[in-house]
C-alpha cells in the first residue's frame, strides 16, 4: 500500500507572506493594514492573492501558450462535473481552461543559480548551477502559477477542503515544488519527483496559494496532478490531469501539444479515489490467506469423511462375512 504524505497548508499565513523572492531568498512580510488607501496601493500580486472568482467566468476551448501573468490550477464544476481546471487571468477577462489546452512557458528569464545552502540540496544539482524557477511571487517575463479552491460552486458544495496529489512527472530533468514560508524556517518541500509515492497537499476551501516550481533542465514537462475530496453531501469526487510546461527558450511550446497527444488519458475512472483503491487492494491481499485456509479445511474435511466412510464400509463388509460364515456353519 502506498504511503501518502499530507502537508497542511496554512493559507492565511501564506497569503501574508508574499514578497520579492528568488531561489533561496526568504519572503518579506507585507504590512497587514487594510485601509482604503493601503488597498489602493496594493501590488498586482497582493490583489491577485485576494481574488474572488465570479460565477460568470466562462470556459475557454482554444489552445493557448501562457508565458507571463497569473494562473491557478484548481477544481471547478463544469456542467455539474468535478474537474481540475486552470483559472487564467493573465489577460483582462478571467477564463477557465482545461489543462490539456494550456502550455505554461518559462523561458530563460526563469533561470537562477542553485544556492550554496544545504537547505536546498533537494533540488538535486550542485550549488551555483542554473535551474529554472517559476517563482512563488510574480517575476517579469515569467508565468506565475498557483492553485485555488475558490470556484463559487466548489465553495458551496465542497466539505472542508480538497487534496492535490502529485502523481508523477515526465520530463528531461528533476522537478520540485516548494514553499518559502517567510519565517526563516527554510524551504518546505511539497512535491519531489525523486519520490516514487504520490504526495499530497491539503487545500482548505476558499484557498489561494503560490509556491516555487523548480525544473533542473530545459525541455517539455508533464506534471500529473489529481484533485480529490469529499463534498458536503458525502459524495467523493476526483479528477486527474497533466499540467504542461515548456521550460527554456529552446523549447517549442507547440511541440508540447504534439507530445501530449501521444501520452493518452491520465484520468482514472470518474470519482474513484486512489486511497479507496489502495484499501481494496490491501483487503484483497489480506483475504488471500483466509481463502487458502478455508480450502485447506475443506480438503481436510473431505479426506476425513472419506476415511470415515471407508472405515464404515470395511466394518459393514466384515459383519456381512461373519453372518455368511455363520449361515454356512448352521447348515
Amino acid at each position: 500500500m502506498r504511503k501518502h504524505h499530507k502537508i497542511a497548508i496554512q493559507v492565511l499565513a501564506l497569503a501574508l507572506s508574499f514578497g520579492p523572492v528568488g531561489l533561496g531568498q526568504a519572503l518579506a512580510l507585507p504590512d497587514p493594514s487594510d485601509t482604503p488607501s493601503a488597498r489602493a496601493n496594493q501590488s498586482v500580486e497582493d490583489k491577485a492573492l485576494e481574488q474572488k472568482l465570479s460565477t460568470e467566468e466562462k470556459v475557454g476551448h482554444e489552445r493557448i501558450v501562457i508565458d507571463h501573468g497569473h494562473v491557478d490550477m484548481g477544481p471547478k464544476f463544469v456542467d455539474g462535473a468535478w474537474a481540475l481546471m486552470i483559472h487564467d487571468d493573465h489577460n483582462r477577462e478571467p477564463v477557465w481552461r482545461r489543462p490539456s489546452d494550456v502550455v505554461l512557458r518559462a523561458g530563460d528569464a526563469a533561470r537562477l543559480p542553485t544556492p550554496d545552502d544545504p537547505h536546498y540540496h533537494f533540488v538535486g544539482v550542485p550549488a551555483g548551477q542554473d535551474v529554472y524557477v517559476v517563482p512563488q511571487t510574480e517575476a517579469q517575463g515569467v508565468v506565475w502559477p498557483g492553485w485555488n479552491t475558490q470556484d463559487p460552486e466548489v465553495q458551496n458544495r465542497l466539505g472542508t477542503g480538497a487534496t492535490l496529489t502529485f502523481e508523477g512527472v515526465e520530463g528531461p530533468g528533476r522537478f520540485n515544488l516548494y514553499l518559502e514560508n517567510g519565517n526563516f524556517s527554510g524551504p518546505q518541500v511539497l512535491w519531489d519527483s525523486d519520490k516514487e509515492e504520490p504526495q499530497d497537499i491539503w487545500v482548505p476551501s476558499n484557498t489561494h496559494t503560490h509556491a516555487n516550481w523548480v525544473f533542473t533542465e530545459p525541455g517539455t514537462y508533464f506534471v500529473t496532478v489529481r484533485v480529490h475530496g469529499k463534498l458536503s453531501d458525502g459524495t467523493e469526487v476526483s479528477d486527474t490531469q497533466r499540467l504542461q510546461f515548456a521550460i527554456g527558450d529552446s523549447t517549442d511550446p507547440n511541440q508540447v501539444f504534439d507530445k501530449a497527444g501521444l501520452l493518452g488519458d491520465p484520468s482514472p475512472p470518474e470519482n474513484v479515489d486512489r486511497h479507496d483503491e489502495d484499501a481494496k487492494n490491501e483487503a484483497q491481499a489480506l483475504s488471500a490467506p483466509v481463502i487458502v485456509l478455508v480450502l485447506v479445511i475443506l480438503v481436510g474435511a473431505g479426506v476425513l469423511l472419506l476415511w470415515v466412510g471407508r472405515g464404515r464400509r470395511a466394518k459393514k463388509a466384515s459383519l456381512n462375512r461373519r453372518r455368511h460364515a455363520g449361515s454356512v456353519h448352521d447348515r
